[in-house]
């Protein structure tokens, strides 16, 4: 039971304010006071006896017959509001293609809605993960997903990330155009020829060596290259590119360049991992 404040009489009640006189604790001193915010309404006082009247939680009050104290206007407490959670989407990352790469692309804007999580797209998720506290990995996940407010991908077929297959290489190493040569460099940061082509090989899955010279000698020589084989440049091999078909070369291939699709040219051979 919540406390009540009992009034024996009109009179004696006024005198008790009266004798508080000029007196405002700090409290009040912003705010009406609760007597004020009552009214005259707030408080009944019955012709022979005292009435009770509740001071806490009371919006309106008024005095019925026989002195019975009468509250108006009870406050509802409102239903809880449930928030309904963020569709994740699937786990993209570098490599990955598809609606939810879109999806990701044009929530983080700045990108071109391709599809393909190429460096671009790696880099501005880092970014966005670095100013939003998350994890920064590059890889839209679960909380990723959550920040960006959720998958809303229409309800289209969910993209995979790309196969563990020779394939697979091809689309990996489409996906990294762009990026620029640098001697020794095999990360997104950077490639030299034989960093790029032993860091796609390892996204799909395949373990080959680091340097060109390597990577020749420990595939097997083929006369029908299919895409996604590795073609190699002198003996013992100093370049090294990984073969998309129809006289297509995807590779890094000198300084000042990018990684980008060339013609096939000079003297080669082809190796499949």
């Amino acid at each position: 039971m919540r406390p009540s404040l009992i009034v024996s009489s009109h009179r004696s009640y006024e005198g008790s304010l009266n004798s508080m006189g000029s007196y405002s604790p700090r409290h009040l001193k912003q705010q009406p006071t609760a007597l004020n915010k009552m009214g005259r309404r707030g408080i009944a006082f019955a012709a022979a006896g005292a009435v009770v009247v509740p001071l806490a939680g009371m919006e309106t009050a008024s005095a019925a017959p026989g002195g019975t104290l009468v509250q108006a206007g009870a406050v509802k407490q409102a239903g809880a509001i449930k928030a309904t959670p963020a569709k994740a989407g699937p786990t993209v990352y570098w490599g990955s293609r598809g609606t939810a790469v879109k999806v990701v692309q044009s929530r983080l804007g700045g990108l071109a809605v391709d599809g393909i999580f190429g460096p671009l797209t790696n880099r501005a998720v880092r970014n966005y993960q670095r100013s939003h506290g998350l994890v920064v990995d590059g890889i839209v996940g679960p909380r990723t997903w959550a920040s960006l407010g959720g998958y809303g991908g229409g309800g289209g077929t969910a993209p995979k990330p790309a196969p563990r297959s020779t394939s697979g290489v091809t689309g990996i190493a489409l996906s990294l155009q762009g990026v620029p040569y640098r001697w020794g460099g095999n990360t997104p940061s950077g490639f030299d020829c034989s960093g790029f082509t032993s860091y796609v090989f390892a996204r799909a899955g395949k373990s080959i060596p680091r340097t060109a010279s390597q990577q020749a000698y420990a595939t097997t020589r083929v006369s029908n290259p299919q895409p996604g084989d590795l073609v190699f440049w002198g003996y013992p091999a100093y370049h090294v590119a990984i073969y998309l078909g129809n006289g297509k070369i995807i590779a890094a291939r000198k300084p000042g360049t990018v990684v980008s699709v060339q013609n096939l040219w000079g003297s080669y051979y082809f190796g499949r991992a």
